[in-house]
C-alpha cells in the first residue's frame, strides 16, 4: 500500500543516476584541468544557475568520451598495419620457429598443469563422492559438509597453479611466452576459483548440500550463466592486458576493454530479462493475500506490509537490477574517481529514503483517519461535522503524502550531489519556499473559513428544520447566503493567488468592472430580476414552503433565489416565475390563517338552531386529534352575510395556524354536513319555476301528471276503452 509511490519512481532513480554521472562532485576533475580553472568554474556555476551547471558538466563529460572514442577509432584504424606487420614477420622463418617455440612452452607449462589438477581430482575422488552422497538435515553438518566439498573442490585448482608455476620457470621462456603463460594460467586459476565459490553457493550436482532455496534447474542455470560471464570477463581481462603489455595501442585497448563491459552488461541483463516472470512468481509466493485483514476489519498487520511490499517490489524489481547494472558500466564507462562507491552508497541512501518516506505515509494514513475520528459528544453537538470532516480526509492524505515524496525526492537528489538542499536553503531557495507557504496558508485558510461558515449555517438549518414550525426565512435566506459566501471567498482567494504568483490582478479587476457594465445595460431585464428578489427576499415577502400566488400562478414555493421563485400547484405542474413578473403577492402562510366559511341554509331554517348547530361543529373538530391542535381560536360568527335566491348565508371562521385553514376548512365542512342531515337542517340547492303561459283567453292550457301506477291522466273524452 505505502509503497506504491516508491516503486513507481523507481524509472525516475534511473535518470537521477544518469545525471549522477555527469554531476560535478561525482568524481575528481580531468588531468590537465588547473586549480583556477575549477575555481573559475564553480563561481560561474554559482551564477549561472543549476541549469547552467548541469549543461556545463554535460558538455565537460561528452567532450572526455569523444576524445576516448577518438583515440579508440585511431587504434582501429591502426589493426590493418598491424596484421600487415605480422603478415611480413610471418614470412620470416626465424619468427615462425619463434612463435612455435613459445607455443610450446606455453602448452607444455598448461598440459602439465591440467594432468596435475586431474591427478588431484582422482586422488580425491573418493572422498568427494562420498561427502557429495551424505544427505542430512541437521544444518551444522550441511555447512561441514559444505565446507569439506569446497576443500575437495579447490585442492585440484591448487595442484593446477603450483604445478604450473614451477614447470614454468623450468622451460626457460622468453618474455613473450611467460606473458602469455601466466596470463593463461592467473586467468584459468581466476575463473575456476569463480566456479569454486559458486559450486559452493548453489552446488548443482548435489542437492542434498544446497544451503539456497533453489531447484535443481535454476541451481543449473545461474551455474551456466555465471561460467559464461566470469569465464567471459577474466579471459577477456587478462588478454587485453596481455596484449597491452605486448605492444597493443592504448586507444585500440581501451576501446575494446570499454566494448568487453559493454558485452558482460548485456549479459547481465539479458539475464534478468529472462528471469523476469521467474522471480516475480517467486516474490509473491508464500505472501499473505492483499487487503483480507483490511476487509475482515482488522488492523493491516506487519507481514501483510511486507507481503505488500513484495508484491509490488515483484513488478519492478528487473528495472531496479538494470538500472543498477547500467550505472555501475556508466561509472567505469567514464572512468569516474570513486565512482563505484559513490553509486552504491547513493543506491543505499535511496533505498533508505524510500523505505523512510513509505514509512511515514503509512504513519500518515493511521495519523490523519485518527485526527479526523469525532467523539460522540461533538457528534451530537454538531451532526454533521464528521460528515463534512472526512470530505478533506482524501485531500488531506494526499497533501501529506505529496510533501513526504517531494522531501524524498530531494533527499534523493542530494544523494546524487545535485545539491538540492543547498539550493533549498539559499535565498532564491527560501523566496520559493516562503511563496509555497504563502499560497498554503491563503487556500487553507479560505477552505476553513467556509467551513466554519458553513457549518454555522447548517448547524441552523438543522435546528429549524427540526421544529415543527421552523422559521421559513431561515431556510429560505441561509442557504442563498451560503452560495454567497462560497462565490465571494472563492474569488478573493483566486485574486489572492494570483497576485501572489506574480499576476497583477488590477487590469482583471478592471476588465471585470467594464463586463459588469456591459452586462448591466445589455440584461436589464436580469437586473430588474435579481433587484425585485432582493428586495423581495429581504423583506421576508416569500419563504420555501409557503403557499402564495404570484405572477398570475398559485402553488406552494419549492425554491428561491435572486432571480426567480418555483412554484408548484395542486395539480404537480413547476412554475418558474422572474421577480419581474411579480408585480403582487400574496402569502398564505404568514403567522397565522383563517378558515372562512360561508353556510347556506334553507329560509325555513331558524338562524338560532343553525348557528347553535355551527358551535357544536366547532366544538367537535377541535377536540379531533388530527385538526384540534391546528386551531388556535374559537368560532367567529359573523352573521346573515347574504340573503341569496334560496339560501341564506351564514358566514362564520376559525382561527388556525399558518398554511392549515384549508384542512381544517375541509374538515368543518365534511362534519357540518353530517350534523345537518342529523338534524335535518336543510342545505338548500337553487329552485326552478316553470311557467307554461296562456291563451289569449287568459286560460292556461292543462297540466297532466302521472298517477303513481304510472297511468296517464288523460282529459274527458279522451277515456281508452276498458279492456
Amino acid at each position: 500500500m505505502f509503497f506504491r509511490a516508491s516503486f513507481r519512481s523507481i524509472p525516475i532513480l534511473a535518470l537521477i543516476m544518469l545525471v549522477f554521472f555527469i554531476s560535478p562532485e561525482s568524481g575528481a576533475a580531468a588531468p590537465g584541468e588547473s586549480s583556477g580553472k575549477e575555481s573559475v568554474n564553480e563561481s560561474s556555476s554559482d551564477s549561472i544557475g543549476f541549469g547552467g551547471r548541469l549543461m556545463i558538466v554535460v558538455s565537460d563529460k561528452m567532450g572526455r568520451l569523444t576524445g576516448q572514442l577518438s583515440e579508440a577509432a585511431h587504434g582501429i584504424f591502426a589493426v590493418p598495419e598491424l596484421i600487415q606487420g605480422l603478415a611480413v614477420r610471418a614470412r620470416d622463418p626465424q619468427n615462425l620457429l619463434l612463435w612455435a617455440e613459445m607455443a610450446g612452452k606455453v602448452a607444455l607449462v598448461l598440459v602439465a598443469g591440467f594432468l596435475a589438477g586431474w591427478l588431484a581430482r582422482r586422488l580425491l575422488s573418493r572422498t568427494h563422492r562420498a561427502v557429495v552422497d551424505r544427505k542430512t538435515d541437521r544444518l551444522p553438518i550441511r555447512l561441514l559438509l559444505a565446507a569439506a566439498r569446497t576443500v575437495l573442490d579447490i585442492l585440484p585448482v591448487v595442484a593446477f597453479g603450483m604445478v604450473a608455476y614451477g614447470v614454468l620457470p623450468l622451460t626457460d621462456p622468453r618474455y613473450e611466452t611467460r606473458l602469455v603463460a601466466l596470463m593463461l594460467i592467473n586467468a584459468n586459476v581466476l575463473a575456476r576459483i569463480v566456479l569454486v565459490v559458486s559450486n559452493v553457493v548453489l552446488v548443482p550436482r548435489a542437492p542434498s548440500l544446497r544451503l539456497l532455496p533453489v531447484g535443481d534447474e535454476n541451481a543449473f542455470y545461474l551455474y551456466l550463466w555465471i561460467r559464461r560471464a566470469a569465464g567471459l570477463a577474466i579471459y577477456g581481462y587478462f588478454i587485453l592486458e596481455t596484449a597491452l603489455l605486448m605492444g597493443m595501442p592504448g586507444g585500440l585497448h581501451l576501446f575494446l576493454m570499454k566494448f568487453l563491459g559493454f558485452a558482460i552488461t548485456l549479459m547481465l541483463v539479458m539475464l534478468v530479462m529472462q528471469n523476469k516472470n521467474s522471480v516475480s512468481k517467486w516474490l509473491r509466493q508464500d505472501r499473505p493475500p492483499a487487503d483480507e485483514e483490511v476487509k475482515a476489519g482488522k488492523k493491516p498487520s506487519r507481514r501483510w506490509a511486507i507481503g505488500s511490499f513484495t508484491r509490488r517490489f515483484a513488478d519492478v524489481w528487473h528495472i531496479a537490477a538494470i538500472i543498477i547494472v547500467l550505472g555501475i558500466y556508466l561509472t567505469w564507462l567514464l572512468e569516474i574517481e570513486g565512482g563505484l562507491a559513490f553509486l552504491l552508497s547513493g543506491f543505499a541512501w535511496t533505498a533508505f529514503v524510500l523505505a523512510l518516506a513509505g514509512f511515514l505515509v503509512r504513519m500518515i494514513h493511521r495519523g490523519v483517519d485518527r485526527l479526523f475520528q469525532v467523539s460522540h459528544e461533538i457528534k451530537t453537538a454538531f451532526p454533521g461535522l464528521e460528515e463534512r470532516a472526512n470530505r478533506y480526509l482524501p485531500f488531506v492524505t494526499h497533501t501529506l503524502k505529496a510533501v513526504v515524496w517531494v522531501i524524498a525526492v530531494f533527499s534523493i537528489l542530494e544523494a546524487w550531489g545535485l545539491g538540492t538542499l543547498r539550493w533549498l536553503f539559499s535565498p532564491s531557495g527560501g523566496y520559493v519556499v516562503s511563496e509555497l507557504v504563502i499560497l498554503a496558508v491563503i487556500i487553507i485558510g479560505a477552505f476553513v473559513l467556509w467551513e466554519v461558515v458553513s457549518m454555522l449555517i447548517e448547524r441552523s438549518l438543522t435546528r429549524e428544520t427540526e421544529k415543527e414550525f421552523g422559521s421559513t426565512r431561515k431556510l429560505t435566506l441561509l442557504p442563498l447566503l451560503r452560495n454567497v459566501v462560497r462565490i465571494t471567498l472563492g474569488v478573493i482567494a483566486t485574486m489572492l493567488v494570483l497576485s501572489q504568483i506574480g499576476i497583477n490582478i488590477g487590469p482583471l479587476l478592471a476588465g471585470a468592472g467594464v463586463v459588469g457594465l456591459a452586462v448591466g445595460f445589455g440584461a436589464q431585464t436580469l437586473v430588474r430580476d435579481v433587484i425585485t428578489g432582493a428586495f423581495i427576499l429581504l423583506e421576508d415577502a416569500i419563504s420555501v414552503g409557503d403557499w402564495v400566488t404570484a405572477g398570475g400562478f398559485s402553488g406552494s414555493v419549492e425554491g428561491l433565489n435572486v432571480r426567480t421563485v418555483t412554484l408548484r400547484d395542486l395539480s404537480g405542474t413547476v412554475h418558474v416565475i422572474p421577480f419581474s413578473q411579480v408585480t403582487s403577492v400574496t402569502n398564505f402562510n404568514r403567522g397565522y390563517g383563517y378558515a372562512l366559511i360561508d353556510v347556506s341554509v334553507a329560509y325555513r331554517e331558524r338562524y338560532d338552531e343553525v348557528v347553535q348547530a355551527l358551535h357544536e361543529v366547532a366544538k367537535e373538530l377541535r377536540q379531533d386529534e388530527t385538526w384540534g391542535r391546528y386551531i388556535t381560536g374559537d368560532l367567529e360568527v359573523f352573521g346573515l352575510n347574504n340573503l341569496g335566491d334560496s339560501a341564506v348565508e351564514i358566514r362564520v371562521r376559525m382561527k388556525t395556524l399558518p398554511m392549515r385553514q384549508f384542512g381544517v376548512r375541509r374538515a368543518f365542512l365534511e362534519k357540518m354536513k353530517r350534523m345537518f342531515d342529523e338534524r335535518g337542517i336543510e342545505i338548500p340547492f337553487p329552485h326552478r319555476t316553470v311557467w307554461f303561459g296562456v291563451d289569449k283567453g287568459g286560460t292556461a292550457p292543462p297540466l297532466y301528471f302521472a298517477e303513481r301506477n304510472r297511468k296517464a291522466i288523460t282529459p274527458p273524452g279522451d277515456e281508452p276503452p276498458e279492456q
